[in-house]
């Protein structure tokens, strides 16, 4: 399917709201792209009482750290944009220095591009 292939990561407490593969499924109906939901948790990983989660991420590569990727595939720019919007508005946006990591440029760019509109967060 995909012309166009993006990653969007959100590291913990990133998210505004748990992210799941049905609400994912949802978006990508809605927009004609293709979202899969990929969690890693973190080798170095330690959840305190509460459910607080704590990491020495210095110690792992980006691909090692606690995190909740969204990888997207769409045919065409319009259908990309119109996803990355709702998923921004929905979850927020991630952090956009190691955020994007992984999508092809011209992907991070347009990504980059719709978190500016929002100074990076929603």
């Amino acid at each position: 399917m995909a012309e166009l292939l993006g990653k969007m990561r959100w590291f913990p407490g990133d998210a505004l709201i748990p992210i799941r593969q049905d609400g994912l499924d949802r978006i990508a109906r809605k927009h004609g792209v293709r979202l899969l939901l990929k969690e890693i948790e973190g080798k170095t990983q330690k959840v305190l009482p509460g459910g607080v989660i704590v990491e020495r991420s210095w110690e792992a590569s980006i691909d090692e750290a606690t995190q909740s990727i969204v990888t997207i595939e769409s045919k065409d720019e319009r259908s990309l944009r119109s996803c990355v919007r709702e998923l921004i508005d929905t979850y927020r946006g991630p952090v956009p220095m190691w955020g994007m990591w992984g999508s092809s440029k011209r992907v991070e760019n347009i990504i980059n591009e719709l978190l500016d509109q929002d100074d990076c967060w929603s």
